[in-house]
């Protein structure tokens, strides 16, 4: 077994061992026969564990991975825009944006935070979703 040692500052450990206090009082207010005295260093790695599993199973079941390939979201915002006569600096100036970082956008290079996808999206119209995004191998 390894040991980690972290640094907290007092704030963000009193944060957490108040957490923690709660977390013991919920368990046994749910089940009187509980008797849990959770330590702070122990609800830590509880919420360590529990977050590892979290990304454990959602790689199992994770529909888009085949063969061990994750395959990329790409939109076709670009494609879009041209169809309907809208120009990237329209989206830009519409959006308060500049041109070169929408453009990123639209070609692929970067994909957008979910906000700003559907700020995008709205501004070409809220074309059905299957239209707007793919899955590249």
């Amino acid at each position: 077994m390894k040991k980690i040692t972290i640094e907290l500052n007092d704030d963000t450990y009193e944060q957490i061992s108040e957490i923690t206090e709660l977390e013991n009082l919920i368990n046994r207010h749910r089940d009187k026969n509980r008797n849990d005295n959770y330590t702070t260093e122990e609800f830590i790695v509880g919420c360590i564990v529990d977050k590892v599993e979290q990304i454990q199973h959602f790689n199992k079941v994770n529909p888009f991975i085949k063969n061990n390939v994750q395959p990329k979201v790409k939109n076709r915002f670009k494609e879009i825009a041209k169809n309907k006569n809208i120009y990237i600096k329209d989206v830009a100036d519409q959006l308060d944006m500049q041109p070169p970082n929408i453009s990123k956008i639209f070609n692929n290079v970067s994909q957008p935070r979910l906000e700003l996808f559907i700020k995008i999206w709205i501004v070409l119209g809220s074309p059905p979703l299957s239209q707007c995004i793919y899955l590249e191998e």
